[in-house]
């Protein structure tokens, strides 16, 4: 396997998993994406015919779009025509079926300019035209209701009627006519403005943006060789934990232009370390733990950058809102790690800090509100279950590393309890001791492999993405 096959890697399945807390249609219109099913399908939908007589292909009326009967017509103009159980068989009617379900997606697509504003395929009427004798109509539709499933999914799923008619205009086999629920113009505006924007900086950093701020979660770009564990090629100074910690500002430099908000899930110095710098390049708001917020007082930030949080804050800014979770460290050292030390306001720290420094503090998770798309962030391999309960993001970095097989069913349980996400990218999983570039081959199999395999069977209508360092992941 390589990093070019995982750059593109998305893990999606046909089991749905029903939230108690989200209607199934709702759900899945989260996880299930109509355009990108079409290219599967290997369907390219026509212009739209244009209507012979004084009426309209379509007429919406709030967030009902009721559209005019169409017919099997296809893109090169022939028509299926003729009688079912006379001059045609049900596999003809059944495939004159699918296209007319073609055609009208085709009107749909004309109106919405995108098949993902579909909330719910409300009603289909199928109307055959019939010998007398016939009465296997429900399955000439089928055609039409089995197309509509595969590109809508749960979405598709409809109410019915597949009635027999004496004559259809111009002979032909079938006419269908359907209701569609769509999104409200206003909701359909805010999903389709910005792209949200996500490159990730390695370990469990990144950098967010939604064309109104730019959000750094814990921004570790220096990589410092650090207690070894690093690749014999790596010829860069190798610090000991007791050492003065240092940040590589140049690179930092080169990747860090602007930052609007910095993030913090604890003060360990693959979270924290380069943090100082970059909140007094960039002029950011710091939201962090008490612990946090000290070491970044040591380093001269000014108080009005600095937020300290403890869990359970729910802060609104310009443009974009954060609410604070109650978090745990990952299970380290065989399950034997637990850091009770903090710092506070009587602590007497002075810059620079040595490595060791930077103690945990404790730990948070972060749900980041941005215009259309919610994420939440996990900045290790744990989680309070009870804390987590009724967040349900459209993006979830997940917590990825080696330490989470050590707790209880963490897969199952964090994308059960966060309402297995439409979007889940894994985080913190590689080895943040190299620099960018040299391979993660090692880490991928370990930590990532196995988590895309679990998820798939977990929560199949998820979208498992494996990030790339310094690369830009992009949420419509």
């Amino acid at each position: 396997m390589t990093n070019h096959f995982f750059r593109t890697l998305l893990c999606t399945a046909a089991l749905f998993l029903i939230n108690p807390t989200l209607d199934a249609a709702a759900q899945e219109q989260r996880a299930y994406d109509p355009e990108a099913r079409l290219v599967e399908l290997g369907i390219t939908l026509p212009p739209p015919a244009k209507p012979v007589a004084n009426y309209v292909n379509a007429v919406r009326t709030g967030n009902l779009i009721f559209t005019a009967g169409k017919g099997p017509r296809g893109a090169d103009g022939t028509e299926l025509r003729g009688k079912l159980g006379a001059d045609i068989t049900i596999e003809q009617g059944y495939a004159g079926a699918r296209q007319t379900a073609i055609n009208q997606l085709a009107v749909l697509k004309d109106m919405l300019g995108n098949l993902d504003r579909v909330v719910r395929v409300v009603k289909v009427l199928g109307m055959v035209n019939s010998d007398p004798n016939f009465t296997e109509q429900p399955a000439v539709i089928n055609g039409f209701s089995d197309l509509i499933v595969e590109v809508f999914g749960e979405r598709g799923r409809h109410g019915r009627s597949a009635v027999g008619m004496a004559s259809l205009p111009r002979g032909q086999a079938v006419e269908i006519e359907m209701i569609v629920e769509v999104q409200p113009e206003e909701s359909a505006t805010m999903s389709s403005t910005n792209p949200l924007l996500l490159r990730y900086l390695g370990a469990a950093g990144w950098e967010i943006k939604d064309g109104n701020v730019t959000v750094l979660i814990d921004p570790y770009i220096s990589r410092i060789k650090l207690g070894g564990g690093g690749h014999p090629d790596d010829n860069r100074p190798d610090y000991e934990r007791s050492e003065t910690a240092v940040s590589d500002t140049l690179l930092i430099d080169s990747i860090i232009q602007k930052a609007d908000f910095i993030l913090v899930h604890h003060g360990h110095f693959d979270h924290l370390g380069d943090v100082p710098y970059i909140a007094r390049k960039t002029g950011a708001k710091v939201i962090g733990t008490e612990s946090t917020i000290t070491i970044l007082r040591a380093y001269g930030i000014p108080e009005e950058q600095l937020y300290a949080v403890g869990g359970g804050e729910d802060y609104q800014f310009d443009n974009f809102s954060i609410r604070v979770v109650p978090s745990i460290h990952s299970a380290l050292n065989e399950k034997h790690y637990h850091d009770t030390r903090r710092y506070n306001s009587e602590s007497e720290l002075k810059a620079p800090l040595r490595f060791d420094q930077f103690i945990e503090g404790g730990s948070l998770t972060f749900l980041a509100r941005f215009e259309g798309k919610t994420v939440l962030t996990m900045g290790s391999m744990n989680f309070l279950e009870r804390e987590m309960e009724g967040i349900h993001p459209d993006v979830l970095l997940a917590g990825i590393n080696g330490s989470r097989l050590g707790l209880y069913n963490y897969d199952e349980r964090l994308l059960t309890v966060t309402g297995f996400p439409p979007v889940v990218i894994p985080t913190h999983w590689d080895n943040f001791r190299l620099p960018y570039g040299y391979s993660q081959e090692a880490n991928i199999d370990r930590n990532l492999v196995p988590f895309v395999e679990a998820s798939a069977a977990i929560s199949p209508h998820s979208k498992v993405i494996i990030p790339v360092h310094l690369e830009t992941i992009t949420i419509q």
